[in-house]
């Protein structure tokens, strides 16, 4: 006989359940009219004990939360997962033998595979945790991982993708930050955000490619522009299926969201982190990753068009782009301070001025940039948190940190630009400015206040460790919105690329400062306030 003998059958009523051991597994042995039965006591639930629920026929309920399981095949009647069946055989004496079942991790992947993609379409977060857990240890990639969650979200993306691509590129990324079974917290953070947002969302398809030859960037660029989303899809898609590459899709995506501010910077951002994650999911999966990004920057809001931008847009429209953009630069450019001090400051046309200035005098794009980064993140040591809670003003800690994630995105499109055209492109000029007026803008929430001293951070360590331990923070569920903690991401990781770019400790010392700070964590108050107003004919301030 094989197995252990873990009790007489003459001990065990009809009706009974023990726990036992078997080979130093617990065990949850059951007596029913079918038979004896053994599956593992540890429910996979939060793990306690099935030997202490109820019996019903042939179902074992856990008492903690009610989950339901069939003694004969493990299966879950009412829950999220089966538990494990053990085999059970009985000696002529009547000795009880139950043999665990072990199976091999590697041959468990297919069923693992498929129990993780019905936990993310019913978005059942302790499901996704134990199937990545187990799947990690069966030497599962993390890329594919998250990839069934792309997958399953970014057809049914409302209106494109959002942040979830953004912050399931940047955990994917995090994943080198640990070691062992603790990959699995990063991976989880990425597929669980997807789960939650594009949970029973309908599926959008993708139209067939364009088949006229009408495939170009100028095609592209005017299908976005002219807000044609099946347009600009179909002529993607050619794109791609003519041998398009990373590269060459990229810069045609950074021309397009060079054209316009498109929703508050985010369309730089999830454009840079599409390409980011197809770098680790692989580019034959383009189609679905940027075919379903298309409708975001369709539907972006122009933020250059609006009233608050047009003093900083005159300026803009009377520059020479293409003569900016051809200018030397200067190694020796020592103009940062100054273009601090005026993109710090109240006046909101003076910064496309200064930008020019100092594009001129050979600051490089890449060096306005860093002036945008520290103004932005000078902005949230500086930022008086009692305003997350003033609803009369539409600012907040998000708005801050968008200024840095869109300038850390745009210097990645310029990269894009130069390794394509060998030069700094008119495009990106435009880009830079638009990140010199947010990095501006931000400062809205002081000009209708008494801007008080800038919050001092001590940070202990190097710049690289400091911003592993920060990013690392970003997964610890110190937000409880999804829209929140996906800021904290993203800001975490462009933070520590921009202050190791820099040698500067102000990047990590403002997110440092925005983990720790109050700030508003759901919407639902300020929602009522400003719906108060707009029905009483109240409009909010600028």
């Amino acid at each position: 006989m094989t197995g252990e003998v873990v009790a007489q059958l003459d001990d065990l009523a009809e009706g009974a359940m023990t726990m036992v051991k078997a080979d130093g597994r617990r065990i949850c042995l059951v007596r029913t009219a079918s038979g004896v039965h053994a599956i593992d006591n540890a429910c996979p639930h939060e793990g306690y004990g099935l030997a202490q629920g109820s019996l019903d026929g042939e179902l074992v309920t856990c008492q903690w939360h009610n989950w339901k399981f069939r003694v004969s095949d493990g299966a879950c009647t009412q829950g999220e997962e089966a538990v494990r069946v053990h085999d059970v055989s009985i000696d002529d004496d009547g000795a009880v033998r139950v043999a665990v079942n072990r199976p091999d991790p590697a041959a468990l992947i297919p069923q693992l595979l498929e129990s993780l993609q019905r936990a993310i379409a019913n978005n059942y977060v302790g499901q996704i945790s134990r199937d990545v857990i187990r799947l990690l240890k069966a030497g599962a990639d993390p890329a594919e991982l998250v990839w069934l969650a792309v997958e399953y979200g970014a057809p049914r993306s409302e209106n494109g993708w959002g942040h979830t691509i953004a912050s399931a590129a940047d955990c994917l990324a995090m994943v080198d930050l640990y070691d062992g079974d603790e990959r699995a917290l990063p991976v989880v953070q990425a597929i669980a955000g997807i789960a939650e947002i594009e949970r029973g969302r309908p599926v959008n398809d993708l139209p067939p490619p364009v088949s006229d030859g009408t495939v170009s960037l100028e095609a592209f660029r005017r299908a976005v522009e002219d807000e044609d989303i099946v347009g600009a899809q179909a002529v993607l898609g050619a794109a791609l299926e003519a041998g398009g590459g990373p590269r060459e899709m990229a810069s045609w995506f950074g021309a397009v969201v060079s054209d316009h501010l498109l929703s508050y910077g985010h369309g730089a951002i999830y454009a840079q982190k599409a390409f980011e994650l197809l770098e680790v999911v692989g580019w034959h999966r383009a189609p679905v990753v940027l075919g379903h990004l298309v409708p975001t920057l369709v539907y972006g809001t122009r933020e250059d068009v609006l009233p608050y931008a047009r003093p900083f847009m005159r300026v803009v429209e009377a520059m020479d782009l293409v003569a900016l953009a051809s200018v030397e630069v200067d190694v020796d450019w020592a103009g940062a301070d100054e273009l601090l001090d005026v993109l710090l400051g109240p006046d909101r046309s003076s910064p496309a001025a200064a930008v020019e200035a100092a594009l001129l005098s050979g600051a490089g794009v890449d060096r306005v940039l860093d002036v945008c980064v520290i103004a932005s993140s000078e902005r949230m040591l500086r930022y008086d948190t009692d305003g997350e809670f003033d609803f009369s003003d539409d600012f907040g800690w998000l708005d801050i940190t968008h200024a840095v994630t869109y300038a850390h995105a745009a210097r990645w499109h310029h990269r894009v630009a130069v390794e394509m055209e060998g030069r700094t492109t008119p495009d990106m000029v435009r880009l830079a400015l638009f990140c010199a007026f947010l990095a501006n803008w931000t400062g809205r929430h002081e000009w209708h206040t008494t801007v008080g001293e800038r919050h001092q951070v001590e940070l202990v360590g190097e710049l690289d460790e400091v911003g592993a331990d920060l990013q690392r923070r970003a997964l610890l569920d110190g937000t409880s919105a999804f829209i929140v903690a996906a800021h904290a991401v993203k800001t975490s990781r462009a933070a520590t690329r921009e202050a190791l770019r820099q040698g500067s400790t102000v990047p990590l010392e403002a997110v440092a400062r925005f983990m720790e700070a109050p700030k508003l964590e759901r919407f639902v108050a300020r929602s009522v306030q400003v719906s108060l107003d707009f029905l009483n004919g109240r409009t909010q301030r600028d």
